[in-house]
């Protein structure tokens, strides 16, 4: 299984912090956003990673080289980061050999657990899923259907109509992975939904008839970093994790 790593946003909302590194690569404890994650699912044996990168994609190049000497990496750069969403970073990481993926935004932090749970599930098409706690109104939020496969995945639901939140952890089989880049490179390039975010084609695609069951993760920790406080919050929480 090869992991894809999207890593090329500029993380405004963290300035200063992020005026001259990349989100990513902000500590906690002693390694990186990054580094965890990719040490973590190197612990799992997935060693070989597809990269996209953008905003001081230099940086993160060396980082993973240096960290990781002996991971696969192939590097991918996003020059459009600036204009471009995290749809468009998914399409240049070209998905399209019938490869099965472990997909993951490069600013989640999670605990060992999160991974083992979802690498365990048999579904060949998965997300992470949290049902406990608040769920806000700018998350990614779920609904099911009758066979509690995933029939909505989007921003824009009622909180009351969401049975959760996506966390941004994927596993899709090589046929989904397939499937998923016809539609990225028709949205992105012939339909122009250049600044969309990626679940507009995993919606697509669930509506064409391709399942993704939800996997909860219950009480496992798993976050997002977007601010400051978040940033701090991850500081204090994970630094012994």
């Amino acid at each position: 299984m090869r992991a894809i790593l999207l890593a090329a946003g500029q993380a405004t909302r963290l300035r200063p912090l992020t005026d001259n590194c990349p989100k990513c690569l902000l500590s906690i404890g002693s390694e990186s956003i990054l580094e965890r994650a990719v040490r973590l699912l190197g612990e799992r044996g997935i060693q070989q990673f597809t990269v996209v990168d953008g905003f001081c994609g230099n940086m993160i190049r060396r980082t993973l080289k240096q960290s990781f000497p002996s991971f696969d990496f192939r590097f991918i750069r996003n020059e459009d980061f600036s204009t471009t969403n995290n749809a468009w970073s998914l399409m240049l990481a070209d998905c399209a050999d019938n490869e099965p993926i472990f997909m993951l935004d490069s600013d989640i932090l999670f605990e060992p657990a999160v991974l083992d749970i979802l690498l365990a599930h048999d579904a060949p098409n998965r997300l992470g899923l949290r049902t406990t706690g608040c769920i806000g109104e700018e998350e990614m939020k779920i609904s099911l259907g009758t066979r509690g496969q995933v029939t909505n995945i989007t921003k824009e639901m009622p909180v009351s109509e969401a049975v959760g939140e996506s966390v941004g952890l994927e596993v899709f089989s090589g046929e989904f992975v397939t499937a998923m880049n016809k539609v990225l490179c028709r949205r992105m390039k012939i339909d122009g939904h250049v600044n969309e975010y990626y679940e507009a084609t995993f919606l697509e695609l669930l509506q064409s008839g391709h399942d993704v069951m939800p996997v909860d993760l219950k009480n496992t920790l798993c976050m997002e970093i977007d601010t400051p406080e978040d940033l701090q919050t991850a500081r204090d929480v994970f630094k012994a994790l």
